[in-house]
């Protein structure tokens, strides 16, 4: 049955949380590339749901990411990049949000997938391009 583990849905989101955490620090996707359609597919959960829950949670995420990239000294984070993109990321998820609002369940989630399929296949276009 969707959104169980052996009768436990609890179970699949403790799972769920672990790879989106190990995923999102390795590889600094957030989560919501594994986590939204692992809501809708596993947990039946509705797309606005899932986008709802994944943004919630990569706050966390998100911290404890920047705290460790932070802690190591071979990376270094350009804080005054930082604080441009932040504050125009919250006039984009105002109005993102606002538009998610008006969208239905169905047109999100066909627009999620075609944002991930492209992503993904320019990022293998990319590193097939580029020699090591």
């Amino acid at each position: 049955m969707p959104g169980e583990i052996a009768g436990n849905p609890t179970m699949l989101y403790l799972i769920l949380g672990l790879l989106a955490g190990v995923l999102g620090a390795t590889f600094g996707v957030g989560g919501g590339i594994l986590m939204v359609p692992a809501l809708t597919l596993l947990a039946s959960m509705p797309q606005k749901d899932a986008q709802g829950v994944s943004l919630t949670v990569m706050i966390v995420l998100a911290i404890m990411g920047a705290i460790r990239y932070h802690m190591n000294p071979d990376i270094h984070i350009d804080y005054r990049v930082v604080a441009i993109m932040s504050v125009t990321m919250i006039i984009g998820a105002n109005i993102g949000a606002s538009i998610a609002g008006y969208l239905s369940g169905k047109t999100l989630q066909i627009g999620f997938a075609i944002l991930l399929f492209i992503a993904g296949a320019r990022m293998i276009w990319q590193a097939l391009k580029t020699t090591s």
